[in-house]
């Protein structure tokens, strides 16, 4: 057993996932690793997207991105927020807001800007912890989305003759 970590037994609410002595492990916050991640997985397999929503978009270069010279200096970074509007964890229907930002910068300034904002709407969330889903909408709500945002960043790339490579393939990890 590793330095640090605790064997602990966990009894199981009806209805719930058995977690062992074995498997359970002492989280920083006392709960179990192995009993948070069987809560992650169930509420991946029951739950059901409902509707991806573009909610607002915000584009703007400016115009020294159109140089030709500085389009192989343009460093990108894409960022996402979360927020859950309506957990659902009482009558079943989350509801989050995920927000895509994607600056280039040229020389440290931003030159070209885009903020997308997504509504998404998950049914199957009943019964789960608000930090359950929590975790669910970082991690399966955002790559619901960016697949949205990929298409629409490439259309808005082209219309501005921006020229840039495909926004990444992505893959979200749960932090448990």
């Amino acid at each position: 057993m590793a330095t640090g970590t605790k064997k602990a037994a966990v009894t199981a609410a009806p209805n719930k996932t058995e977690v062992t002595a074995d498997q359970a492990v002492q989280g920083p916050n006392g709960e179990a690793v192995e009993n948070k991640r069987a809560n992650y997985n169930k509420l991946v397999r029951t739950a059901r997207l409902r509707f991806v929503t573009l909610e607002n978009i915000e584009f703007k270069i400016l115009p020294e991105v159109l140089a030709p010279e500085n389009r192989d200096l343009l460093k990108r970074e894409v960022d996402a927020r979360t927020k859950v509007l309506r957990s659902g964890s009482e009558g079943g229907t989350c509801i989050a807001n995920i927000t895509w930002s994607i600056d280039s910068k040229l020389n440290k300034r931003r030159v070209v800007r885009c903020r997308a904002s997504y509504v998404i709407s998950y049914d199957g969330m009943k019964d789960c912890s608000e930090d359950t889903i929590g975790v669910f909408i970082d991690n399966v709500g955002k790559q619901a989305t960016y697949a949205y945002l990929r298409s629409l960043y490439a259309n808005l790339d082209w219309a501005a003759n921006l020229g840039s490579s495909p926004l990444p393939i992505i893959q979200f990890l749960p932090k448990l």
